[in-house]
């Protein structure tokens, strides 16, 4: 099976024998009219194989016997039993033209016939791919050449592993093997276990090895083991403390010896952290910010020395919140947050209605300074954050949601003159500017790609631009209904806040139609939204003055309500 795919066709190992027949040695009864070994008296033994075709259809996610779809040739070595006399090793090639194979769209079938003399065997059986790389190996089956019968001895091979493989298998659960996993939230999180062939195939079914995850340091997590139903997927419980990590060992075994062969690989480790996300809700109405660790349902921790009027928040790699205020400038809070700010930015910043970082940290504020008419700036300041080390005005008008791409470029919002207009490093030259399908544009947002997403609130449309920007955006209509807010996944799917009617819709790539999901159960006047590392999406509702929290796939009831605010109007979660 190739990595890729996931599935395999079933694969079939027999021995089979014709003219005399194959029975269980070393302990089947031998017909009374048999007589001993004799080189007059002989029989014919059949091996037989079918090597499956690499797949990736659903049909195919069967559970075989594991044999590679890289299996290029096969090995069969019989000896005496009792004894362990060699009596025969021969190799053969299994392609679709080798002698006595033959193919079908599902496998490659091929058969070798081995002539023996009366009496009982062993034989083991192991496979190569084209490189003579060995694939798998068989335990030693025994089996008597009797007169008169005709039987059948199914054979599974063992993969052998050179590599495991740990995934995650879950939303909440990002990174890698290498650089270590992150585990999102409080629930428990699977991880999917796999060993890997010398070819890069899974190694599945009964040839496969079973899986152990132990704890090598660290604390505080809890390992449910792989078992017969779910033989590839780990579950850890995180401890629910935030940047709590540990190291874990994986162990394959096999119960015929396959992890003592030469070459094989049946350890490996990997580490994994605890990320426990804070939300953050600005309160427009009555100067604050609240704080909620999950699962977001206490009274939270209220923020207040520094606020004035806090219309803008987000968070920097270090946890830090950063609140935009109308009255106070932009003020950070280190966490626990309920002291005073840190620190206090106020040059260069002018009614700020929207923040965001960069790759290197340094954050940028859209100043909306109350007017129309080529009026605001954008300005940029790098840790610790004194005066603006760039202010970008050309093209502004009125600016609002801000979005910036992996290489530093700038995108902004500009409401009253109804484009977008991109930035690029040190932001001193003249801006792209995207106009086409633009009308009052509310929100921006990027997918892993670069596309630009634009909420158009006068149209009822988000309009998708590819990069350069230039040519004409794919436009979302179905569904869309004075859009407020963006946000978007890491599968690309884009999340609209639709004031007009009371929805938040999601659209999958390459949104056209109508949406994915329509979320509505306690939607009212939805404005910001946010995802956190779990999948989760927060709301915030103008019209009730609540935000809801849902889980994938976002079609129930919301799994938190959280309320009291006052003109909520920003979201922000610790990264």
């Amino acid at each position: 099976m190739r990595f890729a795919t996931f599935s395999c066709r079933t694969a079939t190992f027999v021995v089979a024998s014709v003219l005399a027949g194959c029975g269980g040695g070393g302990g089947v009864a031998v017909p009374a009219h048999a007589v001993q070994p004799a080189d007059h008296q002989r029989g014919t033994v059949r091996f037989t194989i079918a090597i499956p075709k690499a797949t990736g259809t659903a049909s195919a996610r069967r559970s075989p016997r594991y044999v590679s779809p890289a299996t290029a040739s096969m090995t069969v070595h019989v000896v005496t039993d009792p004894g362990g006399t060699s009596v025969v090793s021969e190799t053969v090639a299994l392609t679709n033209t080798s002698n006595g194979c033959s193919s079908t769209l599902a496998s490659t079938s091929c058969t070798l016939a081995i002539s023996l003399p009366i009496g009982s065997y062993d034989a083991s059986i192991s496979t190569a791919d084209a490189g003579a790389t060995a694939l798998s190996q068989g335990q030693l089956v025994d089996f008597t050449i009797v007169e008169g019968q005709t039987n059948t001895v199914a054979l599974t091979l063992s993969g052998i592993p050179t590599a495991l493989i740990v995934s995650g298998a879950a939303l909440a659960v990002h990174g890698s093997q290498a650089a270590g996993f992150t585990l999102y939230g409080l629930t428990a999180r699977p991880l999917l276990v796999q060993a890997l062939d010398a070819d890069g195939n899974v190694i599945v079914g009964p040839g496969a090895p079973t899986f152990t995850v132990a704890s090598t340091s660290g604390s505080g997590y809890t390992i449910v083991n792989p078992t017969t139903t779910a033989p590839n997927t780990v579950t850890l419980t995180p401890p629910g403390t935030n940047g709590a990590s540990e190291t874990f060992s994986v162990t394959a075994a096999s119960g015929d010896g396959t992890c003592a062969l030469s070459g094989s690989v049946c350890s490996a480790t990997f580490s994994v952290k605890n990320d426990v996300q804070t939300l953050f809700v600005a309160n427009h109405g009555n100067s604050t910010v609240m704080a909620y660790a999950p699962p977001y349902t206490g009274a939270g921790t209220t923020i207040s020395n520094g606020v004035a009027v806090a219309d803008a928040l987000a968070t920097d790699a270090a946890g830090d919140l950063f609140v935009g205020s109308f009255g106070a400038g932009v003020t950070e809070y280190a966490s626990p947050y309920t002291g005073a700010p840190m620190v206090t930015i106020g040059s260069g910043v002018d009614e700020p209605v929207s923040l965001a970082f960069d790759a290197v940290g340094d954050l940028f504020v859209s100043n909306s300074a109350g007017g129309t008419g080529n009026a605001g700036t954008v300005t940029e300041y790098a840790a610790p954050y004194g005066g603006p080390s760039a202010t970008i005005s050309t093209g502004i008008d009125t600016p609002g949601s801000l979005a910036l791409d992996g290489a530093g470029d700038v995108f902004v919002a500009n409401l009253f003159n109804s484009t977008v207009t991109e930035y690029a490093p040190p932001y001193t030259g003249t801006p792209t500017t995207i106009s086409t399908g633009v009308d009052h544009p509310e929100a921006v947002a990027l997918n892993a790609t670069g596309d630009l997403f634009v909420a158009n609130a006068f149209n009822a449309t988000v309009t998708e631009y590819a990069p350069p920007y230039s040519g004409t955006p794919t436009t979302i209509s179905s569904g869309v209904s004075l859009p407020d807010g963006l946000t978007v996944n890491s599968a690309g799917d884009v999340f609209v806040s639709n004031e007009g009617n009371n929805k938040v819709t999601e659209y999958a790539p390459p949104y056209t139609g109508s949406p994915m999901t329509t979320i509505g159960a306690n939607v009212n006047g939805p404005t910001a939204l946010q995802l956190d590392g779990a999948g989760d999406l927060f709301v915030v509702n103008a019209g009730n003055n609540t935000v809801t929290e849902y889980a994938p796939p976002y079609t129930g009831s919301p799994i938190a309500t959280i309320s009291g605010f006052s003109s909520p109007d920003a979201l922000a979660l610790t990264r």
